[in-house]
């Protein structure tokens, strides 16, 4: 069924109005034009897909030999929910730079390590809803960031400095003094000059 929409084409005339201080008030009115737009109701697709990324703390308590079992039972809960990975990083252990609470199981526990990771992937925008309800629920995060990024790799490279690139850095000039000598006389006679 058609809609009728009211669009802003530009000015029209100008109005002046006195108002009751008898100060002169300018108005500008504007042109208006009807637009017949016709809706179509496509019902509940959602084709926007986005790029992704999430960073994320995993429990210190998973031993070393199952964290690969965990972040791939993690991915595929990812995936399930309609995820395409783009690129990943495996969780690496580090120390966090405060500690940081969770409640597990009802239980509020402490963390000053986690395993640190990330993964990128594209999804639909209808589907963040559910990936950001699965991770508040996995015990296995202490916390996570999600963000909507782009495509490319935004890492920047690492720079190896070698011994030679540090001299380098670090080289002062230093400034030759003049070895002409200085006499004493006529240093007073000048400090003499500006004191007075």
């Amino acid at each position: 069924m058609p809609s009728l929409k009211t669009a802003h084409i530009g000015p029209k005339w100008d109005i002046i109005k006195v108002n009751k201080f008898k100060r002169f008030t300018h108005f500008k009115m504007a042109r208006t034009k009807t637009i017949k737009t016709e809706s179509v109701d496509v019902g509940n697709i959602d084709t926007k897909v986005s790029v992704y990324e999430i960073g994320y703390l995993m429990v210190p308590s998973i031993p070393e030999e199952n964290l690969g079992g965990e972040v791939t039972k993690f991915k595929d809960s990812l995936s399930d929910i309609g995820a395409v990975f783009i690129s990943d990083e495996y969780p690496k252990m580090m120390e966090l730079a405060y500690e940081m609470t969770r409640s597990i199981s009802n239980k509020k526990q402490r963390f000053s390590y986690g395993y640190f990771g990330w993964v990128k992937f594209e999804t639909s925008t209808s589907n963040i809803k559910n990936i950001k309800e699965f991770l508040d629920k996995n015990e296995t995060l202490i916390r996570y960031l999600m963000i909507k990024t782009v495509r490319e790799n935004t890492m920047s490279p690492k720079k190896v400095y070698g011994k030679n690139d540090s001299l380098k850095r670090r080289h002062v000039s230093k400034t030759e003094e003049s070895s002409t000598p200085v006499n004493e006389e006529v240093i007073d006679k000048e400090i003499d000059a500006l004191v007075v």
